[in-house]
């Protein structure tokens, strides 16, 4: 093996390797297969009172019985090198994951049922008496293939410690005031930690306004003034999601309306101004029609001769209806083509922008469809105009009822 081969598998070595608070994650080979262990750091191991709380957090996991507790066991045969052992199971931390795949979080559902996901295991402590308290990124595992959250140890063990702040140290970000300050722990400052843990994960991308409110709420800096329990947590992060594909429903539909009226206006004819002016006077030649003179001759046509027949009448109002039957039947097969464009489930669900560009779009098609259709029914601009919209208000009613939800995201 050469020096640059050496070097390629150390640092493939290192990068499997995770800190957590208690020590080391790694899979390792003993015996004659790889298992997941933790080396517990030294200094921590050689606390009498660490060794206590471990004792005691060795005892009570595996009584947690949740699919995202992980389970271990105590292994100190090796009395330099103390280790955790886990179960099996291929894991890396939340925060490898998304340093190695950050194209994860705009994947539809990972963010929704990772938070789902720990707030169920959350609420599950809480009625145990057990606080995580840091839910730092580095202290999520994650089980490659399906991406479960899983947690391992949790802090409130450990808070007789009096350096209980330097198990976190670098994650100090995650953990609440309270806890770092005096050793405070309730359901309040697991809140707190999840709160920071979900500003973390929009750091590279825009956080959705669910999201942005719960998280914020949730970091407080005094407890009171978080939610005081995972249930209103959870609470508030639905009701705020469904306000919000409300409100976005009611501002597309207010849009769309607007955007129709605005197509109506502006394909309305301009009224012709008509300047009315005196008689002139009076001039020969109006002698020389009294005296006989036929203004045919000069190839002037009586008006009487523009007087439309009872039959032409009718003829002409058959030709207009037929025309504008036509022109509906076209208009509405190639309006529903193009409603559609924008008018799914899926579409629905895209972003706000997205939706609102496409929308200028449909119109700006929409437009030139009636135009082109009407000249080539023979109707005019304003009659073609006004058919047109009535489609469209009844095309897009229809697609609104079909649809299963409709909203935009933000």
């Amino acid at each position: 093996m050469n020096y640059e081969e050496l070097l390629e598998q150390k640092t493939a070595a290192k990068a499997k390797t995770a800190r957590l608070p208690l020590g080391n994650f790694s899979k390792r080979l003993i015996g004659e297969k790889y298992q997941n262990v933790l080396d517990l750091r030294p200094q921590l191991f050689d606390n009498i009172k660490f060794r206590g709380a471990l004792d005691n957090e060795c005892d009570t996991n595996p009584k947690l019985r949740h699919k995202n507790q992980l389970h271990f066991e105590l292994d100190i045969q090796d009395s330099q090198h103390p280790m955790l052992l886990m179960e099996q199971g291929n894991f890396i931390t939340l925060a490898q994951l998304i340093q190695e795949q950050p194209a994860i979080v705009a994947e539809k559902g990972f963010i929704d049922d990772l938070i789902s996901q720990l707030l169920d295991i959350t609420e599950f402590l809480h009625s145990q008496q057990i606080w995580h308290v840091c839910f730092a990124p580095q202290n999520i595992l994650i089980r490659k293939g399906d991406h479960a959250p899983m947690l391992l140890s949790h802090g409130s063990f450990y808070l007789g410690l009096k350096k209980t702040a330097d198990m976190y140290e670098g994650m100090e970000r995650f953990v609440a005031p309270e806890v770092l300050n005096d050793g405070t722990v309730d359901n309040r400052c697991d809140i707190f930690s999840l709160g920071c843990l979900i500003d973390w994960i929009f750091e590279m991308a825009e956080i959705p306004y669910a999201y942005e409110k719960v998280a914020k709420r949730a970091q407080n800096d005094k407890p009171e003034g978080r939610y005081q329990t995972v249930a209103d947590m959870r609470k508030a992060l639905k009701r705020k999601r469904d306000f919000h594909k409300t409100l976005l429903t009611l501002v597309g539909a207010l849009v769309v309306a607007l955007l129709v009226v605005g197509l109506y206006f502006e394909l309305m004819p301009e009224p012709t101004n008509v300047e009315y002016v005196k008689p002139a006077p009076r001039q020969a030649t109006d002698d020389l029609i009294e005296d006989g003179f036929d203004p045919a001759e000069l190839g002037v046509v009586s008006g009487d001769t523009l007087i439309m027949t009872e039959e032409e009448r009718r003829n002409q109002a058959e030709y207009e209806a037929k025309a504008e039957q036509i022109f509906r039947k076209r208009f509405t097969e190639e309006a529903d083509r193009v409603l559609s464009k924008i008018y799914n489930n899926e579409h629905m669900n895209s972003s706000e922008k997205k939706f609102l560009s496409d929308m200028s779009s449909v119109n700006e098609e929409l437009l030139r469809l009636q135009v082109s259709i009407g000249d080539e029914a023979g109707i005019s601009a304003a009659r073609s105009q006004l058919i047109a919209t009535q489609i469209v208000e009844s095309l897009t009613e229809q697609k609104k009822k079909k649809l299963q939800y409709h909203g935009v995201q933000k």
